[in-house]
């Protein structure tokens, strides 16, 4: 086998294009020979699990799933949590009085959306959604894993500095979208959720690979031993990439498995 032993990788934007129904069979191909070659392969996503694993089975993947910007791991076949950092309640009182009536902010927990209200920002998101005010927290079933503000381009640019400023020394705070920022665990990210793993199978930073697009997998393309940009990725990302693939809708992660993996190209 080759020096890479695991790759991890985003989602939407990267294993799959923005809009597309489902992951192309050519990065399919390229997944199932990197598996048969004995590398592993782990996504690594914004989403829920319930959102998220549907793609991942699709993909014939067994590994663990990384979730909810990496404040969760999931077994595939069990379903359940194998890690996970969850917001305390405490902060959630704080996010509250933040957000106020001003803008959307919707708590993620047991796969479900617990929002202040619904608009068109947060109607084109999967999963059911909880009506209600976010004054009732006592109500959430669990500590959520996190925690969304959700509003149009505008309003989102203007919330990140804000929301960093007064929350970056207890939340992680990423902007995955024009339309989202999310707040987890200050020990939640994509990076550290792969540390994880890779402690857990003795794989070091060197023979790992990460990809990406977004702010939110900045993390894991900085530690990995070769972190990938997408050629859709925000300029942030592509800055501190070693390599910057195709674009998503060009099977940008299947290049990068046919090149560093399977040794064509």
């Amino acid at each position: 086998m080759g020096k890479y032993r695991l790759i991890v990788s985003d989602l939407d934007g990267t294993l799959r294009a923005e809009g597309s129904a489902a992951v192309t069979p050519r990065v399919r191909a390229a997944v199932a020979a990197a598996q048969a070659r004995g590398v592993r392969v782990v996504m690594a996503t914004g989403r829920m699990f319930r959102t998220s694993s549907p793609f991942a089975r699709a993909l014939g993947l067994t590994t663990p799933l990384i979730c909810n910007q990496g404040a969760s791991i999931h077994d595939l076949e069990t379903e359940k949590a194998i890690w996970e950092r969850r917001i305390p309640r405490e902060l959630l009182d704080q996010l509250f009085a933040f957000a106020r009536d001003q803008v959307t902010l919707a708590a993620v927990t047991a796969g479900n959306f617990y929002a202040t209200r619904v608009d068109e920002n947060l109607a084109g998101l999967s999963g059911n959604i909880t009506l209600g005010h976010l004054y009732a927290w006592a109500e959430l079933p669990h500590d959520p894993e996190k925690v969304m503000f959700i509003n149009d381009a505008k309003t989102s640019a203007h919330l990140y500095p804000q929301l960093t400023a007064q929350f970056s020394h207890r939340l992680q705070i990423v902007r995955s979208s024009d339309h989202y920022v999310e707040l987890t665990h200050g020990d939640a990210s994509k990076g550290n959720a792969v540390k994880w793993l890779a402690a857990r199978w003795n794989i070091p930073r060197e023979e790992i690979i990460a990809m990406g697009d977004q702010d939110n997998d900045r993390s894991m393309i900085e530690w990995a031993g070769l972190g990938v940009a997408m050629g859709n990725a925000v300029e942030s990302v592509k800055s501190i990439a070693h390599y910057i693939a195709p674009s998503a809708a060009e099977d940008g992660a299947a290049v990068v498995i046919e090149k560093f993996i399977l040794g064509r190209g």
